[in-house]
């Protein structure tokens, strides 16, 4: 027997997010999707009629964030990357040694309530400030529902081994910091511990001996930014099976460049995306999506063989974003046996209007103009956290 059930007139569903109508979800104990019914004629959506024209989308992954220094937003506006972010001396690190631990607290729980609010049911953290900051997180996400990854960074070498127990896994910010001296515990403990390794790469300069390295050694799992990659740099990520995540709001806002889009359509590299840093970016996946798509067509010159579907775009942030962290047996669509991890979008908002709206154009629609004040509601294991009034 189901626990619990959620019905909306149409939704998203599966791996290919196909829209489905009159949709019923049952809910079991644990928050898992356990059947899905609906009615699925030729759909042609009505946005002119009476009643309620909601839509179910699969919750929102954010690939990589910086949540801890959500406290000191825009202090970097004009200001160079290494400037800001680079520890570390970068003015964000001094701020995060300086500022009161109850300050960081609510900048992390603040963060938390905007993403929920944007549809983010998930997102994978890179955590400064050592075990310090591991603990600093969680104590701020104790009562939070928000799903979350901690990928911290080890401060030296003895903290290795209790870091890949504590956290999640390990985040680099640079493979400089991979030495000759810590590698061999680096590997023991990712050998103990089965968690991975996520790093920053070429996100304002392209080292080639770095690169080589990094993927001789097969240590890093996830590979953050690559805006400087070339050709050869991707196919060796494809040759050892890494995933990428690109953050290209965060390297607009810095002049560090775009990502090599046209080389990344054209080897398949599924692709996930990340808000990155909340203090020179709002954690707002719709944004992230809509700014990549309009680089995208700027660096492809309107080639239509280089071009992303809508689709792409919706599975960037759910499905690849799930398959990059090895989360997709749980979450990443709205599928049975899943959780049920999922926001609604009111269709009969005004800036939704569309003489035109059916299974064509819905997801042009949801990727191009939809907002966060259209998102009426957000659930996670089926339990709602977050309705706008």
């Amino acid at each position: 027997m189901p626990n619990k059930s959620i019905f909306s007139k149409f939704a998203l569903i599966g791996e290919d997010l196909e829209l489905k109508q009159d949709v019923l979800l049952e809910i079991d104990e644990e928050g898992k999707i356990i059947n899905i019914t609906d009615n699925n004629p030729d759909i042609h959506i009505e946005i002119f009629k009476n009643g309620q024209n909601y839509l179910l989308i699969p919750g929102f992954i954010n690939s990589h964030t910086h949540i801890g220094d959500n406290f000191a937003k825009e202090v970097g506006f004009n200001k160079d990357l290494v400037e800001v972010v680079a520890p570390p001396f970068g003015l964000k690190h001094k701020l995060l040694r300086q500022i009161p631990e109850h300050i960081k607290i609510k900048g992390i729980q603040n963060a938390v309530l905007e993403m929920l609010s944007n549809g983010i049911i998930f997102f994978i953290d890179f955590r400064e400030g050592g075990i310090e900051g591991v603990n600093l997180l969680k104590k701020a996400l104790i009562k939070s529902p928000i799903n979350y990854i901690i990928l911290g960074r080890f401060m030296d070498e003895s903290e290795i081994d209790s870091y890949f127990d504590l956290a999640d896994g390990v985040g680099l910010s640079s493979y400089k910091q991979i030495t000759s001296s810590n590698e061999k515990y680096i590997i023991a403990a990712k050998q103990k511990y089965k968690k991975i390794i996520a790093c920053h790469c070429a996100e304002k300069t392209r080292i080639d001996l770095l690169i080589n390295k990094m993927f001789n050694e097969n240590l890093v799992d996830v590979i953050v930014h690559g805006t400087k990659f070339i050709k050869k740099d991707l196919e060796k990520l494809i040759e050892n099976k890494k995933s990428l995540v690109l953050c290209p709001r965060c390297n607009g806002y810095f002049g560090t460049g775009f990502p090599p889009i046209n080389e990344i359509i054209k080897l398949g590299i599924p692709l996930s995306l990340g808000t990155d840093n909340l203090m020179v970016n709002n954690p707002d996946l719709f944004e992230e999506i809509r700014y990549f798509y309009r680089i995208s067509r700027v660096l492809c010159s309107y080639d239509k063989e280089l071009q992303f579907t809508s689709k792409d775009l919706l599975k960037m942030v759910t499905i690849n974003a799930a398959k990059n962290f090895n989360l997709e047996n749980e979450f990443g669509s709205i599928s049975k046996g899943k959780f049920a991890d999922l926001f609604i979008v009111d269709l009969n908002c005004p800036n939704l209007f569309s003489s035109i709206l059916d299974s064509n154009n819905i997801y042009n629609l949801i990727t191009q103009r939809v907002k966060s004040e259209n998102i009426i509601k957000t659930y996670i294991k089926g339990e709602l956290v977050f309705e706008r009034k």
